[in-house]
């Protein structure tokens, strides 16, 4: 049986950063309001940060696989599960959910829903990375909550 290794689980949350960038490049683009196009601005830029941030982590993750049977069958089912998100399945779906999206407190609302499962996965690869390297990833964690607090203050 193959394992899902850390390295695996980073590189998923790269993808994840780049398809929050396009999304929030293609929501400022489109935003009506100065504010609103600002805040989409300023999020695009921090997704690019926690990119960068999973880039190093990269670098110091081990192939540290799920040892056991059971693991390896909840992860995958967590998996599939966060995959079936239009921002889990490419910068093509995040585009496409960016273009569609006509009015600004809906834009607001898709990017709260993706900042909240962007939450769900990264407190998930908290638990696959070495002790030593969940910093980097308590302090993504702290910024995607600040990211959804300034989403709800925008509301």
């Amino acid at each position: 049986m193959a394992f899902l290794g850390a390295s695996d689980i980073v590189d998923l949350a790269k993808q994840l950063e780049q398809n929050g960038e396009t999304f929030y490049r293609t929501m400022a683009e489109k935003a009506k309001s100065t504010e609103t196009r600002s805040l989409f601005e300023d999020l695009a830029d921090q997704e690019v940060k926690h990119y960068q941030i999973f880039s190093k982590l990269a670098q110091t993750v081990g192939e540290n696989p799920l040892t056991t049977d059971q693991e390896w069958g909840q992860y995958v089912e967590y998996l599939n599960a966060t995959v079936q998100s239009a921002f889990f399945e490419g910068t093509d779906k995040a585009l496409t959910a960016a273009e569609e999206v006509t009015d600004e407190k809906e834009a607001i609302r898709m990017a709260m829903g993706f900042e909240k499962e962007t939450l769900l996965f990264f407190y998930d690869l908290r638990d696959m990375v070495p002790a030593a390297d969940r910093t980097f990833i308590d302090k993504v964690v702290a910024e995607e909550k600040a990211h959804i607090r300034r989403l709800a203050e925008m509301l």
